[in-house]
């Protein structure tokens, strides 16, 4: 997905006044910088986090049992990454995101390369990804740039079903 894309998923939040946020692992916070690619982003996004180690999702606000019962690399710990951003920065959407970018990380059993898990939270729905991707030649920026498209890809499929079919997240402008 390239970035002209993006800036109109963005634009049809800056246009319905729909705030987003996230909490990202694997992608580093690239997601927040495409969103703020866009310019006009500020008045919908508040901000996100990068979480990159287990004690940093925690310290924000993820469960820890959640990390320990299903492992971080999950979608129980995607989905309370998405909930703890929606709750702390008190948005519509919200995003979290876990996964593996390079070779299996031994700090975690359940790393697999290649495997992401994502949440994409539309007010209190939950929509859960999980996504397998062959990765070997690729670079850590190609396989975050690869994560983040597919994020963009739901939320633009979720921003059309909400705002056709619903008033759930979004007022009209």
């Amino acid at each position: 997905m390239n970035q002209q894309e993006k800036d109109k998923i963005v634009r049809k939040l800056i246009d319905t006044n729909t705030t987003i946020s996230t909490m990202e692992s694997c992608t580093s916070g690239l997601i927040a910088s495409m969103i703020t690619d866009t310019e006009g982003a500020s008045a919908v996004f508040p901000g996100g986090y990068v979480t990159y180690l287990n004690k940093t999702k925690i310290l924000c606000g993820v469960d820890e049992k959640i990390i320990k019962e299903h492992g971080v690399y999950s979608k129980q710990c995607a989905r309370s990454m998405a909930e703890t951003a929606q709750k702390n920065l008190h948005t519509e959407i919200a995003i979290g995101i876990t996964g593996t970018t390079g070779n299996v990380d031994p700090n975690n059993a359940d790393s697999m390369q290649g495997k992401v898990f994502f949440c994409i939270l539309m007010g209190e729905n939950a929509y859960d990804y999980e996504y397998n991707a062959e990765v070997t030649r690729m670079s850590r920026h190609e396989i975050k740039e690869l994560y983040a498209d597919k994020v963009f890809e739901e939320l633009a499929k979720l921003i059309n079903i909400v705002h056709s079919s619903s008033d759930l997240c979004c007022d009209s402008v």
